[in-house]
């Protein structure tokens, strides 16, 4: 019985080989440069990842497939970086944990956010955010988040941030400075309604440590203590406070008062 399994397993993934090496055949297919600086060929080639990992959910197999995106990712443009992150962003949790080489697959996307294209960045910062499953913890990629002023930029790093916070004990400590600031008017007084609706949704998260958890409901307090919060900001507010509150299990009745 168990022979018969590994021998089918074994079919199987060589079987899934064979379709990974099509797909990168048809993707270094040579051919006319396409009108959006991707050829035809190649987004077939990308939107054929999952379909793989569905269909051969094996660890190896999925890690191969990982690598090669991650390779692509790095050197290629922006278009090609963007069909990446789709296939990384329709990738169920069940078949990036199955990635084996985690490190590795980080050292082929990370380096990009030190670029100087704020869309590449954008695009990384996406990418990571899908990710958070299995690397949340690591510190190289905590440290390189950056909440930045360009506005596409910037929507990327809160997602991504939210992605993280949700799945790390440390990650909250590392961005609870940049988001408090960002809400704090004397420091970004130009931050967009739509922004801060984002932002403040994050403090959610701040409650693994009590002196971060205090922090953050001062902020809310203070946000919904200032006349010239707006009634949207203040809902959100409310129910960032409520959530975070009911997880840290301090304060609640300077919440309720």
């Amino acid at each position: 019985m168990n022979h018969s399994y590994n021998a089918s397993s074994i079919s199987d993934q060589e079987k899934a080989h064979k379709a990974l090496l099509e797909l990168e055949i048809k993707f270094n297919k040579k051919s006319r440069t396409g009108a959006l600086g991707i050829q035809g060929s190649q987004i077939q080639a990308l939107t054929g990842f999952n379909r793989i990992f569905e269909q051969y959910p094996y660890p190896v197999v999925i890690n191969a497939a990982i690598l090669k995106l991650a390779d692509w990712f790095r050197t290629h443009n922006n278009v090609v970086k963007f069909y990446v992150y789709k296939v990384f962003k329709e990738a169920s949790h069940q078949h990036l944990e199955k990635i084996i080489n985690v490190e590795e697959t980080i050292r082929r996307i990370l380096p990009i956010l030190g670029s100087n294209d704020t869309t590449a960045r954008s695009i990384t910062l996406r990418v990571l955010g899908c990710m958070s499953i299995i690397i949340a913890e690591k510190l190289d990629v905590q440290f390189g988040f950056e909440l930045a002023t360009d506005r596409l930029e910037l929507q990327a790093a809160i997602w991504a941030s939210d992605q993280i916070c949700a799945r790390s004990n440390r990650f909250p400590a590392v961005i609870f400075s940049k988001i408090d600031k960002k809400l704090r008017g004397h420091y970004y007084p130009s931050t967009s309604l739509d922004i801060k609706l984002q932002v403040v949704k994050i403090f959610r998260h701040m409650h693994e440590d009590i002196g971060m958890t205090r922090e953050a409901q001062k902020t809310c307090l203070s946000l919904l203590n200032d006349s010239a919060t707006g009634s949207e900001l203040v809902i959100v507010t409310l129910r960032t406070l409520t959530l975070l509150i009911s997880k840290a299990v301090i304060d609640q009745k300077e919440q309720i008062a």
